[in-house]
């Protein structure tokens, strides 16, 4: 592959680093997911208590995102991702020894405090690695690495619940996550940077209408996937009676068909215009959702899964690039900044996909909720496309960061 033979030493270092730490907070973060059901009975959860503990993750990255976005473009990005390891480490030893869902609660916070350091400065050290063209395969290969820890992170979780107890999952993640801080510790290295200190905060990136564009694709597609998280092991345990290992299985091939598309989108960008690959995306992700509801036999419920992942990736891949372009070549300063806001989008999007998912289904059968919801998306991608052709140069590859201004 053209893109592995340019990688300098640093390049290969950081870039296995980055796609590593990726891996190990997305695999924590769907490792839980089978043990909910554990959890729900063993402390008598409310719905919602559960809505509390799965969103207590996204408050927390949508809190502390900005403040990570600032402090890695200060004190650099090694560090950052230092704290960030270290408080995942933490927050991993606390579902060990939780004895209430306060304690659970509390131990998803600090989770997504971990994240919300690690991921932005490791996707903003990635972009310091990564100049012009490169940089849509390294973020696509990173979307993989995030796919690939979602993958993984569910099936190791209902085996190893299976074969050990409720605190092996764990145990195993804190073990994997201080290796990778060792890791860290001892070979990351930060290339000298070169971008102008940031002039706003996060939220000062919207008043741009190309970003705010990417804002709304990135809510989207995180809304509609995570909307998915919490429904779909109810709806298939009581239609299926499906168990964690074969929950976690579907999930993890969802993300698997993420992991695949992601990189060939992100490398795609880098080509073609990425608003409208994002359009495509959306419109995707609109048209396969319904088929997972209406699917009538487990095996075409996880090749429904496959699609609706393929798609969201296909979506997602884009912004990355784009958002690191827009650093480039405008006034917007420095990459943390433009990653906290990919993160906070992402988190908002974390506490929206329950909410709605839950609200639409005490109201409507899941298959009509699925449908109102690609209706939605459908809508919205006519819309974006509609307003992507009537704007070319604000939308156009060489016109994007001098059309944020306009």
């Amino acid at each position: 592959m053209s893109f592995m033979r340019q990688l300098t030493r640093t390049q290969w270092i950081g870039f296995g680093l980055v796609i590593s730490i990726l891996f190990v907070d997305m695999l924590l973060y769907s490792l839980f997911i089978p043990v909910v059901p554990y959890f729900t009975e063993r402390y008598e959860m409310s719905s919602t208590m559960v809505g509390i503990l799965f969103g207590s993750y996204a408050a927390a990255l949508f809190l502390l995102t900005p403040f990570f976005g600032r402090i890695t473009d200060r004190i650099g990005r090694r560090q950052t991702i230092i704290l960030g390891l270290a408080s995942m480490v933490g927050a991993t030893m606390l579902f060990v020894f939780a004895n209430s869902p306060l304690a659970l609660i509390g131990a998803r916070f600090i989770q997504g405090l971990a994240a919300a350091a690690s991921w932005t400065a490791a996707l903003a050290l990635l972009a310091d690695l990564f100049p012009g063209k490169l940089r849509g395969a390294a973020m696509g290969m990173a979307m993989t690495g995030i796919s690939s820890g979602s993958l993984l992170g569910a099936p190791i979780g209902g085996w190893l619940f299976n074969i050990g107890d409720h605190h092996t999952p764990f145990w195993f993640a804190a073990a994997l996550t201080a290796a990778i801080f060792l890791l860290v510790l001892l070979f990351l290295k930060e290339p000298v940077r070169t971008n102008r200190p940031a002039q706003g905060g996060t939220f000062s990136l919207l008043r741009h209408k190309t970003v705010l564009f990417i804002a709304c694709v990135i809510l989207a597609a995180e809304t509609t996937l995570t909307m998915l998280e919490p429904l779909l092991p109810l709806y298939l345990t009581e239609r299926f009676q499906m168990d964690p290992l074969a929950l976690g299985l579907l999930f993890g091939l969802m993300t698997l068909c993420y992991g695949f598309i992601a990189p060939v989108a992100g490398a795609m960008s880098a080509r073609f215009n990425p608003f409208r690959l994002m359009v495509i995306g959306v419109a995707a992700m609109a048209v396969v959702l319904p088929f997972i509801a209406v699917a009538g036999h487990p095996v075409l419920v996880l090749a429904a899964g496959c699609l609706i992942g393929a798609a969201v990736g296909f979506t997602l891949s884009p912004t990355l690039p784009t958002l690191g372009a827009i650093v480039d070549k405008g006034d917007e300063g420095d990459y943390g900044v433009a990653y906290a806001l990919f993160n906070m989008i992402h988190a908002v999007g974390m506490m929206l996909g329950p909410l709605v998912g839950g609200v639409l289904t005490d109201i409507l059968p899941i298959a009509s909720a699925l449908a109102a919801v690609a209706l939605v998306l459908l809508a919205a991608a006519i819309g974006g496309g509609l307003f992507v052709r009537r704007h070319p140069r604000l939308f156009s590859l060489s016109e994007t960061a001098q059309g944020t201004t306009s």
